[in-house]
């Protein structure tokens, strides 16, 4: 699974006994609320200091408004940075006149302030991982229902098990890379980038 790179915000600090303070240590399913940023962890770093937020709410949208004989490609091609790819779609944009308005899922993760971002699809397949208990080889309901508590006990949506997620990474001019929360595969299919579809977006911390 790809590991997540370290981010400049600091990490929290806790005090122990004694007065002495260690630096917190995260866990997948975790709810984390901290400058600004609300959302349920989905991803950690080896320490398990730093890592990303998935958002707690999640819209279908498309991907982009582009449709035969207008199908563009923007350049989104990370398959392991969504930050990238959204850079990518803002030069993208700058450079033919348009507006985000006519990259939905990109907007709508965009409109959440800095920082947030639509995963690629290697990041979006570590989460639907980490969702089912670090691997869907067998069946963790344990795992996702802790997920899922987190994410309704702090007023959002629980993850969809059933219905594709847009990742950020362009297949081709029509189709963008897709994943699913569940575990039986396949895990990634193209869905054409005109269809609605989930979006959830992601934050590192």
């Amino acid at each position: 699974t790809p590991t997540v790179p370290a981010v400049p915000e600091a990490p929290a600090v806790q005090p122990v006994s004694g007065g002495r303070y260690v630096l917190k240590q995260y866990e997948i399913g975790e709810f984390y609320d901290q400058n600004g940023i609300r959302g349920v962890i989905c991803q950690l770093s080896d320490d398990r200091q730093h890592g990303l937020v998935v958002s707690l709410d999640e819209i279908y949208l498309h991907w982009s408004e582009f449709r035969k004989p207008d199908l563009r490609l923007a350049g989104a091609d990370n398959r392991t940075d969504g930050v990238a790819n959204m850079e990518k779609v803002a030069q993208y944009i700058a450079a033919n006149n348009l507006s985000w308005d006519d990259f939905p899922a990109f907007k709508w993760c965009r409109d959440k302030g800095e920082g947030w971002y639509l995963p690629a699809i290697d990041e979006l397949l570590t989460i639907g991982h980490n969702y089912n208990g670090g691997t869907r080889v067998q069946n963790n309901r344990q795992a996702r229902n802790k997920f899922n508590d987190a994410l309704k006990d702090a007023g959002g949506k629980r993850m969809d098990r059933l219905v594709y997620y847009f990742s950020s990474t362009e297949m081709d001019e029509k189709n963008a890379y897709t994943t699913h929360m569940g575990i039986e595969p396949p895990y990634v299919i193209e869905i054409p980038k005109y269809n609605k579809f989930l979006v959830r977006a992601v934050h590192k911390f």
